[in-house]
């Protein structure tokens, strides 16, 4: 093996690996209600919220509807056993070390783990904007207009810690 093949190899090892583990920490950061004070769905269901944006009983009623139903598709698509979501880490890790610390490079094994990774993030993805059209719908355009510039500020505080 020439070195520029072995350097190459061990470049995309290393861009593998980074980005298996990157998508891992973003999917650990996906539940809304993990999200820390400022989530979306803890704002919207809080009295200050609802103050703050003169929400109706029946807009409360709907939003709740809505993240209870967000909650429960994450958790299906997360699986609600932590055992279960253990072992699948154990077996995702161990098939990159064997990956990894094969005398070849499976390009075809690799592509696979990158793709299962992406697949299920995507799909919260998908979750997460679905809700948020819903959240939207549900808002006057007054409602609508204050919301806005609300995440405008805490994506600002957000973004200056």
């Amino acid at each position: 093996m020439t070195k520029v093949n072995t350097l190459s190899k061990l470049v995309l090892i290393c861009g593998l690996a980074t980005a298996t583990f990157g998508a891992t920490s973003v999917m650990a950061k996906g539940d809304m209600h993990k999200q820390g004070r400022h989530s979306q769905a803890h704002f919207l269901l809080s009295e200050r919220g609802a103050d703050k944006l003169d929400l109706t009983q029946e807009q409360q009623t709907k939003l709740e509807a809505i993240f209870a139903a967000q909650k429960t598709q994450m958790q299906a698509l997360k699986g609600t056993d932590k055992e279960s979501r253990k072992a699948q880490r154990t077996a995702h890790k161990a098939k990159m070390e064997s990956l990894l610390s094969a005398a070849t490079f499976d390009e075809n094994a690799a592509k696979e783990l990158l793709a299962q990774r992406h697949e299920k993030g995507e799909e919260m993805g998908l979750i997460k904007l679905k809700t948020q059209h819903q959240v939207w719908q549900v808002l006057n355009a007054e409602q609508q207009e204050k919301f806005a510039k609300m995440q405008k500020r805490m994506g600002k505080k957000k973004h200056s810690k």
